[in-house]
């Protein structure tokens, strides 16, 4: 997720004229963008930040004044795209009040209302550019910059939209309208890891994540060879790769020959929604130098209290164990995974015995609510002892290395 885009060699003169062309024809006047009609601000709640609205098959796309109407509108067409022949999925995203919200170059994560509450802000305001919904705060949000391709998107090199649609699709979509769906793709995940796919890369986190980026490879928009990826990010790459997600994702989408390709990059049939936009005048998206600091200071763990290692002498396998604490409050846990190495994690319980609450990568943090004083023993792959720690009463950050 770094990288600065460069300014593309194409012409502002044969982008006008791509747009131009595309727009002889017609939009409807359903393909408007309005003010949120009173009757969407009631029945979504919708916060008074929201100025512009537009419908994509009943799934609302917002955002405020300082969006392009464009912006609006490339999201109607990336939907209509993805999903236009599934009416079913549709209908039950929108159905779970699903809403899009998109962020002008210079508004982040937590001025989206629905994301207001992630903590801390200077974090998630540098850490995305795109965040899925939930039933709970049921907004996804992308970046304008990655939408009209802006100069500066920190997110050239892939479409943002097409990951957060994927998750709503998932868990707004298909776990709605067919309850086997998520058994089957947890049963593909299971056999992609057994064969040693995607290990260490973002695909390879959780079965939502793998999932998100394999849409993203089918529809041609993924990144490549970085610390997050590996060389997958087309269809047909995806298919020798890992035929086990590429047909799962086939019984959804169907053999689409649509493909994403950037707005400078499409055929004029394909840019009649972005008739008369200007790249030439679009803002350049830039992260405030503060923002950058304080993200760094955060994903160092500065905030945090160091956890120290116990001696692994002191572990004694069926002894060693947690103290009751009734009486405590849950604390914060982050460990850190500087090793080469796959690290699982157990909680020694009350009766000495592993408990079993996960594994990370090479190169990855692991996250847990705990109490004060409980034991944790990490692992290697094999089940053998690598450190020993205990949780303090303040969030705590633990360094395996």
């Amino acid at each position: 997720m770094t990288g600065f885009r460069l300014p593309v060699p194409t012409s502002s003169l044969a982008l006008a004229l791509i747009f131009f062309l595309g727009g002889l024809a017609t939009e409807s006047p359903a393909d408007e963008v309005t003010a949120p009609p009173a009757s969407e601000v009631e029945r979504l709640e919708l916060h008074p930040f929201y100025r512009k609205y537009l419908s994509a098959d009943g799934i609302p796309i917002v955002s405020s004044e300082k969006v392009s109407d464009f912006a609006l509108k490339e999201v109607a067409f990336l939907i209509e795209k993805m999903i236009g022949d599934r009416p079913d999925l549709l209908k039950a995203i929108a159905a779970a009040r699903v809403r899009f919200s998109i962020m002008a170059p210079t508004e982040y994560t937590t001025d989206i209302p629905e994301h207001s509450h992630l903590d801390p802000p200077e974090y998630w305001d540098r850490r995305a550019r795109g965040i899925g919904s939930t039933p709970d705060h049921p907004a996804v949000s992308c970046g304008e910059e990655n939408l009209l391709d802006f100069r500066g998107d920190p997110y050239s090199t892939e479409c943002i939209f097409v990951h957060e649609f994927a998750h709503t699709i998932h868990q707004q979509g298909l776990n709605e309208v067919d309850p086997g769906f998520q058994k089957r793709l947890e049963s593909v995940f299971a056999k992609a890891k057994l064969k040693g796919l995607w290990k260490g890369k973002y695909a390879g986190t959780n079965p939502a994540e793998y999932w998100a980026e394999g849409i993203q490879s089918w529809f041609d928009c993924n990144r490549q060879n970085d610390f997050e990826h590996n060389y997958v990010n087309t269809r047909e790459e995806l298919k020798e790769y890992d035929p086990g997600l590429a047909a799962l994702v086939e019984s959804v989408f169907g053999e689409s020959p649509w493909r994403y390709r950037k707005p400078k990059d499409r055929d004029p049939a394909e840019s009649a929604h972005l008739a008369g936009y200007d790249p030439a005048s679009a803002p350049v998206f830039q992260w405030p130098a503060e923002m950058i600091a304080a993200y760094e200071s955060v994903e160092r763990g500065d905030h945090l209290e160091k956890v120290p290692m116990l001696p692994l002498a002191s572990f004694a396998e069926g002894e060693t164990r947690s103290p009751h604490g009734e009486n405590s409050s849950e604390v914060y846990l982050r460990v850190d995974n500087r090793t080469t190495d796959t690290i699982r994690f157990f909680w020694l319980d009350f009766d000495g015995r592993r408990k079993n609450y996960g594994q990370v990568d090479p190169g990855r943090r692991w996250e847990q609510s705990t109490f004060p004083g409980h034991l944790w023993l990490a692992t290697d792959a094999e089940g053998h002892p690598v450190a020993f720690f205990a949780a303090g009463d303040k969030p705590g950050l633990a360094v395996i290395e």
